[in-house]
């Protein structure tokens, strides 16, 4: 959403939760106090945004995700609950095991022919294990022996036991994969394909400093133009003069002009450690593995427009990549906008020609505000 002072306003909920049980309201009642919600919401690193991304992308990759008529369940090793004001109802929990794949009469699928999908609707972190001579095992499409690894982070491999049943039904090796024991996160889901046809996801951006539409107060009396400290991250190891040279500034001033530019001086480029990494907010997503940081001089008040076009990673992979509605990968740039916002001048959240300029491209804002004397 874009920045509107009505999503904050309508942002206390106080009519209570009697019929949804153990309902989660904090924020819900509190968000008429948290400015945030104001705030414009297109953040192009949004961790729900990446992974729905990253979806498109597996899909292109993968044909079968998009388009496989069979879909066959593999086993569930689940309960039954009876929750609160549930009338009755029973709720199924635990975990299910199911593959897709083509039908081999009418689809031919060159790439990965099947994927392996255990998902979980618990609500706490749970263990699951079984004996793979027996129906208790986790089993899957694949056969045994075959190292299989998650299309989604953390991308982890396991190696397939042999389960009880033959792989062509008859009674002989080789017998269908089997996972003895697995441990998942509450809501967890993973996709599994061999490691051999595994892909490795295309880069993206996942972090943005000082953060997407943050508001920063200068100082009033200070210069005009004046710089700006900005990091940049992403979900892979990123050839550092690559960024540097993919971007390139549009500026809206108040009326200074100034010509913005990257102090190549303070240029730092960080692969970030594994104890350093944080978590992503939604299962699946990828996270911050590489950091681009420097500084943006000569900015005038206004709003300044920075686009990162296609840089490539170490590998030579490059991010500028989207998917379209016909399957198409298209070229994409990353816009991110600051507005610099002193006395006297105030522009719009997002104007008519910012709209059509940056239609359908991620942007970020930061708004600088600078500070009224006190009289």
């Amino acid at each position: 959403m874009f920045s509107s002072k009505a999503w904050q306003r309508h942002g206390c909920y106080h009519l209570g939760t009697d019929a949804l049980y153990n309902l989660p309201i904090t924020k819900a009642s509190l968000g008429c106090k948290d400015d945030w919600n104001s705030m414009d919401h297109f953040d192009p690193t949004s961790d729900l945004r990446r992974l729905f991304k990253q979806f498109f992308d597996l899909r292109a990759q993968y044909p079968v995700l998009n388009e496989g008529l069979s879909l066959e369940k593999r086993g569930n090793w689940t309960h039954v609950d009876y929750l609160p004001f549930s009338g009755g109802s029973p709720t199924e929990r635990g975990l299910w095991s199911v593959s897709r794949g083509g039908i081999s009469q009418i689809q031919n699928f060159t790439y990965a022919d099947e994927v392996w999908i255990l998902y979980t609707n618990e609500n706490t972190t749970t263990s699951y294990s079984g004996n793979c001579t027996t129906d208790s095992g986790i089993g899957g499409p694949f056969q045994s022996n075959t190292v299989v690894r998650n299309l989604l982070y953390p991308f982890e491999n396991y190696t397939l036991g042999a389960s009880n049943r033959s792989f062509f039904s008859n009674d002989e090796s080789p017998f269908f994969g089997c996972i003895e024991s697995i441990t998942l996160q509450p809501y967890d889901f993973k996709v599994f394909v061999p490691a051999a046809n595994w892909s490795a996801p295309i880069p993206a951006l996942t972090k943005f400093s000082p953060g997407h539409d943050a508001r920063i107060e200068v100082a009033d009396g200070s210069s005009n133009p004046n710089s700006i400290d900005v990091q940049i991250e992403f979900s892979d190891l990123m050839d550092c003069d690559s960024v540097t040279k993919s971007i390139n500034f549009t500026l809206a001033s108040s009326g200074k002009g100034s010509t913005p530019s990257v102090n190549t001086g303070s240029v730092q480029c960080q692969t970030i450690s594994d104890g350093d990494i944080t978590p992503s907010s939604v299962l699946g997503a990828t996270v911050s593995r590489w950091y681009w940081k420097a500084t943006i001089d000569s900015v005038a008040d206004g709003i300044l427009t920075i686009t990162i076009k296609n840089p490539e990673s170490q590998g030579g992979v490059g991010t500028g990549v989207c998917l379209s509605l016909s399957n198409e990968l298209l070229g994409i740039e990353f816009r991110l906008i600051s507005a610099l916002v002193r006395s006297g001048y105030r522009p719009s959240p997002r104007s008519k020609g910012q709209e059509e300029q940056c239609h359908g491209v991620p942007r970020f804002r930061i708004r600088h505000h600078r500070a009224r004397r006190e009289r």
